[in-house]
């Protein structure tokens, strides 16, 4: 197995995430899998950041807490990350810095100050050390040259940055091999934010709405690059989220396929409006990336702590769908099917995730996941187009709401009016509040969520069969726990392990029969109070001893999971 875990670190502003888009395109050309994270400071100047990027010829999705390679842009950052590198890593500084001497490590100070007067240009170091970095690995000059050309043949400072590169590349010397791979030639490294709107573009998404806010703005920011050039998409920045989500609805309301995106004190704006959708049933797809809380929080770490606000969000009774995708690519196919279930049973679906999640990237390949993904969009299309003039009877207003499989007309179909409020209404829409009709709706609105539950897929389960220990959570915890679940299998552990992706209408039959089986079982959750324990307590009636929650911020690693299960197997 070949493997490297790089940290780029350093002072907001210095080029750090520059280098960390740097290394990982000389990986992705090289054919390696590579999950990469970042971690940084709410503030545009100064604070502590850094990228730790995994790079793998094995698929990888998850963090670790030990970094072969370390890239240390100040001396912030030698002090910071030094505990976590492994036995004969490799460290990457400015000479003007202090290391401290290990005999298993391999320490290359590079004299940043002397390079740029030489090159007579400043802020260099970033690429300066990439150079450094890529020379301890092996890598040829001819290759790095190559893709500096092709990811930056627009920018003027193109030979500038090459010849930086270059000079850092002279300043160090081979220690290890990263070999080419050939391989993986068709793969994309995306973040989740971006699947996500991959995922809705190929869903349809017409029209989405957007104010910016930490961890999803790169929703935003993606969709709008792609609406230049489609005149199908219209993407708008409003001046709130209320304005948001209320411009969504409007829109899918006249035809369009809408989403909108926000966070935890975003989504409590549009709260009032997830009900109006659910009584005037609009379909709607509602991104929501979690970040710690309350109010402000901590607004640039993760957390996990909005399941049950999520899934409670809205006064009063009415159907709605929350899911929460587990890795990039489940970002990328349930945004789809997010879509699908709106369109087709008129309601808000919660696309649930984290800052982890969002802005995470991992090797992606977009063909391959269209062919093994079983549930396909584009074979349901047809279920969820709008009535059109001639399919309308003439006697009469339409009934929008008679049946749960009724369709949309566009406003101003000729005998396709009816009313659209946030009272209860009748058949066509007009207002009531009669007790009997009041019922009828009621209870034809609910019975939506029996129907969309028999299209959900089963529940995933990986691991052993006869498990000793069945390890439940959810979200962006997967990857981690897979990992350290595959490593326990394999020497000779019985653990298996059930992600929740479907957090409402949930499958409290399925998760209670998979989980009454199980021997022993103990529960992952990014959240202080055990948010989904807590749901599958009362839609089960299990009950969890065995814990392990997080709620500092920070992603859970593949290391502090294996040796929690270790405890919990003895």
């Amino acid at each position: 197995m070949v493997e490297f875990v790089f940290r780029v670190a350093g002072e907001a502003g210095m080029g750090a995430a520059t280098a960390a888009d740097l290394l990982s395109a000389v990986a992705l050309r090289f054919g390696y899998n590579i999950f990469s994270s970042k971690d940084y400071a709410s503030q545009i100047r100064g604070g502590h950041n850094y990228h730790t990027i995994r790079v793998s010829n094995q698929k990888v999705n998850a963090d670790v807490r030990e970094i072969n390679i370390l890239l240390a842009f100040n001396q912030e950052s030698l002090q910071k990350h030094l505990e976590f590198m492994s036995k004969d890593g490799i460290i990457i500084y400015n000479s003007k810095d202090e290391c401290v001497e290990k005999d298993n490590l391999y320490l290359f100070p590079i004299d940043i100050e002397k390079i740029e007067s030489e090159l007579k240009e400043k802020n260099l170091l970033n690429f300066i050390f990439v150079g450094a970095t890529l020379k301890t690995l092996g890598v040829k000059w001819d290759s790095i040259e190559e893709i500096i050309k092709q990811k930056f043949a627009k920018k003027t400072n193109l030979e500038i940055w090459k010849n930086a590169v270059l000079l850092g590349f002279n300043q160090a010397e081979k220690v290890y091999d990263l070999p080419d791979l050939n391989q993986n030639k068709n793969a994309q490294l995306i973040s989740g934010n971006q699947a996500i709107a991959l995922g809705a573009l190929k869903a349809g998404l017409t029209f989405h709405a957007q104010y910016p806010m930490t961890p999803v703005t790169g929703i935003l920011h993606h969709l709008t690059k792609e609406a230049i050039n489609n005149n199908s998409l219209t993407v708008i920045q409003p001046e709130d989220e209320i304005s948001a989500i209320n411009m969504a609805l409007g829109a899918s309301y006249a035809g369009a396929r809408a989403m909108t995106a926000t966070s935890g004190g975003g989504f409590a704006l549009m709260i009032e409006s997830v009900s109006l959708a659910g009584m005037a049933e609009i379909p709607l797809v509602i991104v929501e990336g979690q970040r710690p809380g309350p109010a402000t929080g901590v607004p640039t770490k993760t957390e996990q702590s909005d399941l049950k606000f999520v899934i409670n969000a809205g006064h009063g009774d009415f159907p709605k769908v929350v899911i929460a995708p587990g890795s990039i690519e489940e970002c990328y196919t349930e945004t789809k099917r997010s879509f699908y279930l709106a369109e087709k049973y008129q309601l808000p679906v919660l696309v649930l995730i984290d800052k982890h999640l969002a802005e995470s990237f991992d090797t992606v390949n977009l063909t391959d996941i269209e062919k093994d993904f079983v549930f396909d969009y584009d074979q349901h299309v047809n279920i969820i187009e709008m009535v059109s003039e001639k399919q309308l009877n003439k006697d009469g207003l339409f009934k929008r709401y008679a049946s749960n499989e009724s369709s949309r007309t566009i406003p101003g179909t000729k005998s396709g009016v009816y009313t659209c409020s946030g009272d209860e209404h009748d058949e066509v829409g007009q207002i009531i509040e009669d007790a009997e009709i009041r019922v009828k709706m009621m209870d034809r609105r609910m019975k939506k969520m029996n129907s969309i539950l028999n299209e959900l897929p089963d529940l995933e389960i990986t691991g052993s069969d006869d498990a000793e220990l069945t390890i439940i959570s959810w979200g962006s915890n997967k990857g981690a726990i897979e990992e350290a679940v595959y490593l326990l299998n394999q020497e000779g552990k019985k653990v298996n392990f059930v992600i929740i992706k479907y957090l409402l209408p949930f499958q409290s039959k399925n998760v209670g029969n998979v989980l009454k089986r199980a021997k022993k079982l103990a529960l992952i959750e990014g959240n202080y109070t055990a948010q989904l324990g807590q749901l599958i307590t009362e839609q089960t009636g299990i009950t969890f001893e065995n814990k392990l929650l997080k709620f500092n911020g920070q992603t859970f690693t593949v290391e502090e999971i294996y040796r929690e299960i270790i405890k919990w197997l003895n």
